[in-house]
């Protein structure tokens, strides 16, 4: 019995001096990361490589804290291994600045509940312009408390699911984590975004066998593009995948369901993208990259809706409605500016999204429509007819090169002779009506100069024409009238003279090409206004004057004929 009471006695004692030993004042370690704050949104994270906040908290014998401080952030283990450079170089100066600003002296006076309770989102705790590190170190200082690691760094290479295969409303994903991973699939995110969260009710998940198998109830009702699947480490040991790399490039696990559309069911139409079955909604949703590549250049300027960083960008190329922007302005970090499309050049614009086929077009910004005396100032000059220079057989290799690369070797030669006659037509008015009809069986236009001229000069309001000897043939000076439309083809501007004796140069009727926009001119002249908005009837139909400068080098020639076989290749298409 008194053995008994001792070892009672004694078990009481050391239970005591526990209780006392918790009630003295401790110096306490704790570290979290600062990275996926929001994960898995694509809200902005801190910028990658991922680093951990490691603080020392002292803490008194009520359990208040009295002291934070650095514990050495940024040292090994604390930085993912092969970016201590980058850290130093970039995450530290932004650390430093959290710290100088008293971040860790918001801690001070508080116990673990009102650290608990503490608005590091963007209140008053936390530091302006640093709210991640805020909350990483509110985070180091509750799991100092609570002797909990900070998250370990997963050291997977590519996905961290890789998709082994997605049809018929089946998805299978190899489980690539680490053996202690305790897998756990929180939701599934459709589009670029991952902000629409699938319904949890439409699909089963079995996690066994080192796989993931994904079942659709309704496959039918999948809709095609990119799926992220959310997976967390149940344990708490590790980060979730990142999403460094950007879509399909990162650990983050994703699979995409195909559409089904050809690449001939996507189309530019001059102004937006179409689609021929679908949403376009859903396809603009996906969108990986759109690539804009000027004519000459060697990079293409590439926009993202989700950066590499698995970011949200700057992403102006297209709107909602799938129109491109073509008075899109580029903000670079140092706040400099660039146009996405310069007037006067040509571009190749490719567009890919996920689940759908890849989209290339032509494209050359329309500049904007000059009027008045503007117009006549911008097309200063002589000019002669531009079929005849362009048609000539030296060039046939140009014409070639874009139907080659639309078309394919074999149909190429073909259509780039179909293209070359279109516009060489030798009549017009009442003799290309009798031919060509309405124009809806064909026609083939006449862009000569008529009524006996060889070239023209437009001299600011002054413009005359001379025959084939150089001769006169007609000189007036022109008045601005007032836009006008050919057949709600196109749209100009007209000119009329006072000249009494103008005759068939009564009204000159000019399209706002320029030589720096599109290498040409594109007009008509004629006696009667109304006559000369009609294109398939009267006696001008199927003309519309073509004018090259006289003064063309070999480079302007090129631009224009490759223009010319772009625009209407696309046309076609």
């Amino acid at each position: 019995m008194k053995n008994f009471r001792l070892m009672t006695a004694l078990m009481m004692v050391l239970c005591l001096a526990m209780s006392a030993s918790f009630a003295m004042a401790a110096t306490l370690e704790g570290d979290a990361n600062v990275d996926q704050r929001n994960y898995p949104s694509t809200a902005p994270f801190i910028h990658p490589p991922f680093y951990n906040v490691r603080l020392l908290v002292e803490v008194d014998e009520s359990g208040t804290i009295t002291s934070v401080k650095d514990n050495g952030t940024g040292s090994e283990g604390s930085v993912q291994a092969g970016n201590e450079e980058f850290w130093a170089n970039k995450n530290k100066p932004y650390y430093d600045a959290a710290v100088g600003a008293g971040l860790l002296d918001k801690f001070v006076g508080k116990t673990l509940e009102e650290v608990r309770a503490m608005d590091m989102t963007g209140g008053a705790d936390a530091v302006s312009g640093a709210t991640m590190v805020s909350a990483a170190a509110q985070e180091a200082v509750i799991n100092a408390f609570e002797n909990r690691p900070g998250k370990t760094f997963l050291s997977v290479e590519g996905s961290a699911l890789p998709v082994e295969s997605a049809e018929n409303g089946v998805v299978t994903l190899t489980n690539a984590l680490p053996e202690d991973f305790d897998l756990q699939l929180l939701d599934i995110r459709w589009g670029v975004r991952n902000e629409e969260i699938v319904p949890a009710e439409s699909y089963t998940a079995e996690i066994a066998d080192g796989k993931v198998v994904i079942t659709f109830a309704d496959p039918a009702s999948v809709k095609a593009g990119y799926y992220y699947v959310n997976v967390v480490d149940a344990s708490g040991k590790y980060r979730s995948p990142s999403f460094e790399g950007g879509p399909a490039a990162a650990q983050a696990p994703w699979f995409i369901i195909d559409s089904g559309l050809s690449a001939s069911d996507i189309s530019f139409d001059g102004e937006k993208i179409v689609l021929a079955s679908g949403s376009l909604a859903d396809y603009l949703q996906n969108i990986e990259h759109v690539q804009i590549l000027a004519d000459g250049a060697e990079k293409a300027t590439e926009q993202e809706i989700v950066g590499h960083h698995g970011t949200i960008g700057n992403f102006i190329a297209l709107d909602e409605n799938g129109v491109l922007n073509a008075d899109g302005v580029v903000k670079a970090r140092n706040g400099s500016e660039s146009p996405l499309f310069e007037d006067g050049v040509q571009y190749t614009v490719t567009v890919a999204a996920f689940g759908y086929p890849e989209l290339t077009f032509p494209y050359a910004k329309k500049a904007a429509a000059l009027d008045g005396a503007a117009l006549l100032e911008a097309v200063k000059g002589t000019y002669e007819p531009l079929f005849p220079v362009i048609t000539d057989p030296k060039y046939d290799e140009i014409w070639l090169a874009p139907c080659v690369e639309a078309l394919g070797e074999e149909a190429a030669p073909a259509v780039a002779e179909m293209l070359k006659a279109a516009c060489n037509g030798t009549i017009y008015g009442q003799a290309a009506v009798d031919a060509f009809g309405d124009g809806s069986e064909g026609a083939q236009f006449d862009c000569l100069f008529i009524n006996g001229v060889s070239s023209i000069t437009f001299d600011g309001a002054v413009i005359s024409g001379t025959d084939e000897a150089g001769n006169p043939v007609f000189s007036h000076t022109y008045a601005y009238v007032g836009p006008l439309s050919l057949g709600g083809m196109m749209d100009g501007s007209l000119y009329e003279t006072a000249d009494a004796d103008a005759g068939e140069f009564r009204y000159f009727f000019l399209m706002p090409d320029t030589p720096d926009t599109t290498f040409h001119l594109e007009f008509r002249y004629g006696s009667n206004m109304d006559d000369l908005t009609k294109y398939n009837e009267g006696p001008y139909a199927y003309w519309l004057a073509a004018g090259f400068p006289v003064d063309a080098d070999e480079a302007m020639i090129r631009n224009v004929i490759t223009l010319f076989c772009e625009e209407n290749l696309a046309e076609a298409e």
